[in-house]
């Protein structure tokens, strides 16, 4: 039997800025929408992973509100699990290695994965209250550290000031988020360039991020089915996961799928704030420290570029959903599906998080070169 796994189909909802439609109906649309594309009816599937956990400073934290569960979604969808496991304050990437971990374990067979996002009518996103404080965030919360970005504006500041970096570079990576938004149908920034004037004259968030610096906040769905090789449904189209590893080990994707960065055809980076995607640029050595901007700024991230960087316009086009956008453009990718945002065929990285919590997921095209 085959010990390789494989992503075997994606789905989405719609994605809007704001619906009366609630959070089950778009995390169902996507479930939904991920059997079809798998090829697979609702009764194959016997394991379950997500990450329901609302991660916006104003949420209320309500069960079918804003955050939806395996036990909501199960009982809508009459599944019979086997496995489940929804991940505390963890990412789609993680989502990807939980699975992965199950199915080679062989407690389950087919996984599906959901990642759903809701703005409640009337709450206020950014920010919160709380008298109360603990941990680390003793430290940082009465400052308000941890709300509308303030504590990657200052890293971001660090990096410019490091490096020399302007919002100019900044404004790069929206440019190219929004270019690469009008071919995705579901992006919230679907065919609305937009210009230098306008990026800079808009309203300072946290410095230096400014409005179109921050993804907007959306309601939508996205979900993946995964499985074994030896059980791919027959018509399924797989992306083989050959990697993935956390903040603290990144470099075991490399020592796991046999690649290094030099290998990649694209990679899908994070940017819940522009300045994110410096992060991993350099931190894989993809750029020498400080040379992210510069390779932006000289098209090296387009298309048609040595590395084609969010090709599907990232958080910042499509809206936020927290990173399930960038793990289904990967598997888009590997899998030869992205229409007119396709570029050459290779391993596709997914990096989803922040600088000091993010994990890592390898797609490719091909059964891995490791052993079975």
């Amino acid at each position: 039997m085959s010990r390789r796994v494989v992503i075997a189909g994606f789905g989405a909802s719609e994605i809007a800025a704001r619906s009366e439609r609630g959070i089950a109906a778009f995390a169902l649309d996507a479930a939904t929408a991920a059997l079809s594309d798998a090829k697979l009816e609702r009764d194959a599937i016997d394991g379950y992973v997500g990450a329901p956990y609302a991660t916006n400073a104003g949420s209320h934290h309500a069960e079918g509100g804003d955050e939806i569960s395996v036990k909501t979604l199960a009982n809508m969808m009459g599944l019979r699990l086997t496995w489940a496991a929804d991940l505390y304050r963890r990412y789609p990437t993680d989502m990807v290695g939980n699975a992965a971990h199950a199915l080679l374990s062989g407690t389950c067979r087919h996984v599906l994965g959901v990642r759903a996002l809701h703005v409640l009518p009337g709450q206020n996103y950014a920010t919160g209250t709380g008298n109360d404080a603990f941990g680390l965030d003793q430290f940082t919360k009465p400052y308000g550290f941890g709300t509308v970005g303030a504590r990657f504006a200052a890293r971001a500041w660090a990096y410019m000031q490091r490096h020399g970096a302007s919002r100019d570079d900044l404004f790069a990576i929206v440019s190219l988020a929004r270019r690469n938004a009008a071919d995705n149908p579901t992006a919230i920034w679907r065919d609305k360039p937009l210009a230098r004037d306008k990026y800079m004259a808009a309203r300072m968030i946290a410095e230096p991020h400014g409005l179109f610096d921050c993804d907007m906040p959306v309601c939508g769905a996205q979900a993946f089915v995964m499985c074994l090789e030896d059980d791919l449904p027959a018509g399924a189209s797989p992306a083989w996961v050959t990697g993935w590893s956390g903040f603290s080990r990144p470099e075991r994707i490399w020592q796991m799928s046999g690649r290094r960065p030099g290998d990649l055809a694209s990679a899908q980076l994070y940017d819940g704030f522009s300045s994110m995607v410096w992060e991993w640029l350099d931190g894989f050595g993809i750029t020498a420290a400080g040379g992210a901007p510069a390779f932006i700024r000289e098209g090296h991230a387009e298309r048609n570029g040595k590395l084609p960087i969010n090709t599907f316009g990232g958080a910042l086009g499509e809206g936020r959903l927290h990173g399930i956008g960038h793990l289904r453009e990967a598997y888009l990718q590997a899998s030869g599906r992205a229409g007119a945002r396709q570029v050459r065929s290779g391993p596709a990285l997914v990096q989803v998080g922040p600088y000091d919590d993010s994990s890592f997921v390898l797609l490719e095209p091909e059964r891995p070169r490791m052993s079975a």
